[in-house]
């Protein structure tokens, strides 16, 4: 009969679960593009203490449960190296039956987009007050 895995205060770890020497929880799972990625946290459970000097945050069942849900809605993690562009196209692919002007101001803004860095920054790198300058600048 095989032991189960406890962590240094005697819980069971789940699959994928691990506690480093450190006293550090670290969860590894295979993300969406199936490539190995781990999370870690100083806490187990929402209700565990975070160790004094360290900085607090969510639990790493807390994490799991979001990796999970992002994985069944197959978001792709960190943007999937998905630049601005190509995120406008592929917005702008789903804009079928427009009309005519709305179409030429569609290919107008993606030009914009082209020329300029703002294009080409990777979209889980851009922050809200990036975006704000950019539309400020505008012509």
């Amino acid at each position: 009969m095989s032991e189960k895995r406890r962590d240094s205060k005697n819980r069971i770890l789940r699959s994928g679960e691990s506690q480093r020497k450190d006293g550090r929880y670290a969860y590894k799972y295979i993300d969406t593009t199936g490539k190995p990625q781990f999370v870690y946290s100083w806490k187990l459970e929402a209700t565990d203490s975070t160790p004094q000097g360290k900085r607090d945050g969510l639990s790493l069942r807390e994490k799991e449960k979001q990796i999970r849900r992002d994985i069944e809605d197959a978001i792709i993690p960190r943007g999937g190296e998905m630049t601005v562009l190509d995120l406008v196209k592929k917005y702008l692919s789903q804009k079928t039956g427009v009309r005519h002007n709305t179409e030429a101001n569609h290919n107008f803004v993606l030009n914009i987009i082209k020329k300029g860095d703002f294009g080409r920054q990777r979209i889980d790198r851009v922050k809200l007050p990036d975006a704000k300058c950019w539309l400020i600048k505008l012509p």
